[in-house]
């Protein structure tokens, strides 16, 4: 078994879902299929629908979870054509998860190129069908354009001067790899290694992820369709690993909650526990919020 993806804050799911008929839960983003196999085993009268729109991810999850055999159904999509592939009501789905962070085994695929520690070429894309990657964004985009996906997705500080340089660059050597990519904003940042200081190409490489796979579009639409297309007494958790996914999922949420519609079963998001974080360094910016449907 080689899950290659660490499940963020699983115990927390695990209480969650506790409380629910437990019959069929959605893993939306079941990467190596570690929450699956978890959720699998804790209830073992439930099924679960695996979804993931990377297809080595779910090759890897049928691999791990062949031991559940008929109780996992996989599918290749995302979290956003959910309603429209699933009739959730009918198949009575008692829980949905959304972890939506990019897992382990996409991270230490150097030809993926998510990664600004590994030298591969700048892809970044989750879906291999799509054609949109960072390098042809990096390649073909206007400075204006650039800027603002840097600011916007990644709330980089010096988007403009970034922006600039790549333009700069790209008119005498086209931009194919990461480590290109690193240098030219360690360079603008003056950077050097500092004990609890994040890498600054951190952001960038956040921004351009987001942007080339449209993480963002259709999260508030599909949130706002839960009440309706789930049970009363369904719960759904949405772990989310940077600010903008997060004040996003925190609106709709109180929006719901305000229309009476569901009812938040945390008050304020959790946190990853210290011992999680030291076991998993990845998981220290994810917050968890959960809500069940009224």
């Amino acid at each position: 078994m080689n899950f290659l993806h660490y499940p963020v804050m699983n115990r927390e799911v695990l209480e969650i879902f506790q409380g629910t008929e437990k019959k069929t839960f959605v893993d939306c983003t079941v990467g190596g299929g570690g929450h699956s196999h978890h959720i699998l085993s804790a209830f073992p009268e439930s099924r679960v629908i695996a979804i993931d729109q990377d297809s080595e991810s779910l090759a890897l999850a049928r691999e791990n979870l062949k031991g559940f055999a008929k109780r996992v159904r996989f599918h290749s999509g995302t979290f956003i054509n959910l309603f429209e592939d699933f009739n959730c009501r009918r198949l009575a789905v008692s829980g949905i998860l959304v972890d939506p962070g990019i897992s382990t085994f996409q991270l230490k695929k150097d030809q993926r190129g998510f990664s600004h520690t590994l030298d591969g070429p700048l892809d970044m894309r989750k879906d291999l069908n799509t054609s949109l990657t960072a390098a042809e964004v990096l390649n073909s985009f206007a400075e204006d354009k650039l800027a603002d996906i840097f600011s916007r997705y990644g709330e980089v500080s010096n988007a403009r001067r970034l922006a600039k340089a790549i333009i700069e660059k790209r008119l005498f050597t086209p931009w194919r790899s990461t480590v290109q990519l690193r240098r030219l904003v360690e360079d603008l940042a003056r950077w050097r290694p500092r004990p609890g200081l994040g890498h600054p190409a951190a952001k960038v490489f956040q921004a351009l992820r987001i942007f080339v796979n449209n993480e963002l579009d259709g999260i508030a639409s599909w949130l706002e369709k839960i009440p309706q297309h789930l049970l009363s007494g369904s719960r759904v958790v949405f772990i989310t690993y940077h600010s903008l996914e997060d004040r996003l999922v925190k609106r709709v949420f109180q929006q719901l909650q305000r229309l009476q519609k569901v009812e938040l079963l945390r008050p304020f998001p959790a946190f990853p526990s210290q011992t999680e974080v030291a076991d998993n360094l990845a998981s220290r910016s994810a917050k968890l919020r959960a809500l069940e449907v009224a």
